[in-house]
């Protein structure tokens, strides 16, 4: 279940998401994600997906060194819950596609964390608009183990996941 896997006090709400947005605040605690875009408009949620707490997860297309899977990552923001395909190992540096178009998913910065090889992991993103705007996206690191997470809507910082900090 995502809301019992969420480390709270990692988790900082910075403001409530506005009444349109496709993030919602849910219980005044947990900040879920309703829509999830790659960069040609694919919504990587859908009623298909897995569920998480009655939310269908994020579905991504994640590619290793050795192997490659879709796995479904919680909507909750903080919450490092995954189904699907789960074996890579803790450090592993992924690359993120969409499951539809296999188009990589853009990397916005890099992360603090180091993978196994030493190498700072990367923040990929994922709209959360289906206008693409750069002012609206979830920020997750690539790193197989890593929480570190954003989330912005109109360039205000809604939700952070706090294990560290983003760098570059």
């Amino acid at each position: 279940m995502a809301k019992k896997d969420i480390v709270k006090n990692k988790v900082k709400i910075s403001v409530p998401p506005p009444p349109d947005s496709t993030i919602k605040q849910i219980d005044d605690v947990f900040i879920v994600m309703t829509e999830a875009y790659c960069p040609n408009g694919h919504n990587l949620i859908s009623d298909d997906n897995e569920e998480f707490d009655e939310y269908p997860g994020i579905k991504v297309y994640l590619k290793g060194e050795k192997k490659e899977g879709p796995v479904y990552l919680s909507p909750f923001q903080g919450d490092g819950t995954k189904k699907g395909t789960q074996d890579w190992n803790a450090g592993e540096k992924l690359k993120f596609f969409c499951p539809e178009c296999n188009e990589a998913l853009p990397i916005m910065a890099h992360c603090s964390c180091l993978d196994n090889k030493g190498e700072h992991g990367d923040i990929v993103k994922i709209f959360t608009s289906d206008d693409l705007a750069e002012k609206s996206v979830l920020s997750l690191c690539n790193v197989w183990g890593c929480r570190k997470s954003k989330v912005t809507d109109n360039w205000n910082i809604i939700s952070e996941y706090l294990d560290g900090e983003i760098i570059d």
